[in-house]
């Protein structure tokens, strides 16, 4: 094997961990998104998710209350690992149609 087949495999293998470390990532992050409502004279926030095909509401708090910006916080993280997950996931495709045109093969860590 070449250097160059070498690092092709390297970079690889590396994506795929860093893959895997983001599913796990936005695994443990809450699904949905922030809706705020104002009920009276007060607004509140609520975590609005698909579970089973239906939308489902979860009351987090006030608006302005730490839990609420806990959430709203934990929220922007998940979505900002799923825009570097799709990059990576690029990458990686990219990555095994170059090793499929130079005929570089070898066992998938995925």
């Amino acid at each position: 094997m070449n250097t160059i087949e070498t690092i092709i495999q390297n970079e690889y293998i590396r994506l795929s961990r860093s893959i895997s470390r983001l599913r796990e990532e936005c695994i443990q992050r809450p699904k949905g998104s922030i809706a705020m409502k104002t009920r009276g004279n007060t607004r509140y926030a609520y975590l609005v998710k698909r579970e089973n095909g239906k939308v489902v509401t979860e009351y987090i708090g006030k608006e302005g209350s730490w839990k609420v910006k806990g959430a709203e916080a934990k929220v922007l993280e998940r979505k900002r690992y799923e825009t570097e997950l799709k990059e990576l996931e690029a990458e990686a495709a990219k990555l095994r149609r170059l090793m499929k045109a130079g005929n570089v093969f070898f066992v998938d860590h995925d």
